[in-house]
């Protein structure tokens, strides 16, 4: 994903703030969405980085607002998993769907996405990887599982954010 996220791309975002335009009727600021590895582990964040481990694989810029047609992105720490920190739409971290399951713990609210595809929108897919437990975000649909090293299942399009 090194890549994939460019920093041009968070530097045109920043662009759709309404400048010149009405504060009120102002579009919500760009700030980063940071992917982190720490060789095992992913960590994706609008905040600090998680450690000195981790360097910075690549960033897309999501809304520090809500706005219409968006939805709150949540940072969470998996609770059967170590180290295993993933983004979710779901308020609760979706500790609803297997109430069975050790809770989740929400880190933080990342920032705000778009729930639907639209002009200068690109898609952000949440990715896992079984072997290591751990979660991270990508702009390729096949989660840059190719050539396959490894197996790396796509699990949804987390959201839309400003290209």
């Amino acid at each position: 994903m090194r890549n994939l996220l460019i920093a041009s791309t968070l530097a045109a975002a920043a662009a759709i703030v309404g400048v010149g335009a009405p504060a009120a009727q102002a579009e919500a600021k760009a700030v980063p969405l940071v992917r982190y590895f720490d060789g095992l582990k992913h960590y994706v964040t609008s905040g600090a980085r998680p450690g000195p481990k981790y360097r910075e694989e690549g960033r897309v810029p999501i809304l520090s607002r809500k706005e219409p047609g968006t939805r709150a992105i949540y940072g969470c720490l998996a609770g059967n998993a170590t180290r295993d920190q993933f983004l979710t739409g779901a308020a609760d971290c979706e500790n609803s769907v297997n109430p069975s399951a050790k809770r989740h713990i929400k880190l933080r609210t990342e920032g705000y996405l778009f729930t639907s595809p639209g002009p200068n929108r690109r898609a952000l897919y949440r990715c896992y990887v079984p072997h290591t437990q751990s979660h991270f975000v990508s702009l390729k649909s096949d989660c840059e599982s190719n050539p396959p090293t490894s197996k790396v299942n796509k699990e949804f399009v987390l959201g839309y954010f400003p290209s």
